[in-house]
Formats: C-alpha cells, sequence, structure tokens
C-alpha cells in the first residue's frame, strides 16, 4: 500500500477552512493539524485579530487549540467570512513587491511567505520583500 504524503498547503488548507467552517457555526474553539507553517500563519492571523488565540496542549501534541474571534453583534460575525487559496502544491503562486495590492479595500489580509519569514502582503510591502502567496482572508 502507497504511503499517503501530506503536503503543507494541504494542512493549511485543511486549517483554514476548519476555521471558517467553525466560525459559520459560532463555535467558540476548533482543533487544527499543528506544523510549523500552520503555527506561523496562526501567528499572523491572531496579530490581525482573524483569532483569538492558540494553544499547543500536551494531550494532543499533533494538534492545536485555537479560539476563533467574532464581530459584535446579534447575532455575532464570523471574522473569517472567506478564504481563497493561491499557492497549491500543483502550483505555486510568486509575487513581486509591486504586485502587492490590498486586499478588500483594507479589510483583509493576504498571507506570504517571504525570505524573512510568514507575514502579511502589507508587513513585506514596508520591508520590500516578495515571495510566495499563500491566501487571503477576509
Amino acid at each position: 500500500m502507497a504511503k499517503k504524503i501530506r503536503h503543507t498547503n494541504y494542512v493549511l488548507a485543511d486549517t483554514l477552512i476548519r476555521l471558517k467552517n467553525a466560525s459559520a457555526i459560532f463555535k467558540d474553539k476548533t482543533w487544527v493539524r499543528k506544523s510549523k507553517f500552520v503555527l506561523a500563519v496562526l501567528e499572523v492571523l491572531k496579530k490581525h485579530g482573524f483569532i483569538r488565540d492558540y494553544k499547543e496542549l500536551d494531550e494532543r501534541p499533533y494538534e492545536v487549540l485555537v479560539y476563533l474571534a467574532y464581530k459584535p453583534g446579534n447575532p455575532p460575525v464570523p471574522k473569517i467570512e472567506h478564504v481563497r487559496f493561491y499557492s497549491k502544491p500543483g502550483r505555486r503562486w510568486y509575487v513581486r513587491v509591486s504586485d502587492l495590492k490590498p486586499v478588500r479595500s483594507g479589510f483583509g489580509i493576504q498571507v506570504i511567505t517571504t525570505p524573512k519569514g510568514v507575514m502579511t502582503t502589507d508587513e513585506a510591502k514596508k520591508l520590500n520583500v516578495g515571495g510566495e502567496l499563500i491566501c487571503e482572508i477576509w
């Protein structure tokens, strides 16, 4: 039987879709698979308010507990309403600094991997670096 290979973008796509789906049904928290790349993206999401926090617990060493964020209202509105993926295992999407544009007039973010780490396109523009465009979240 062939061994199933998991690529980091598959794990990231699974993570972001889990967050979006859990937000859609107003869950307070959800579990996602753990990897260094996922932790870096979760840190970006936390910094920009798309999630409240995340924790690595000893009881589940291969997963991370993520606390979801909502906009106030009745009912509350999920902060993660939409996710669009650019780079996929079969097609890599690289961008220059000059190609970086705002997302939804500044209401969303694009996540990019650069030689200086995982960050948003706004941060990459300030540092004058391009890289692999991973996804767009609003």
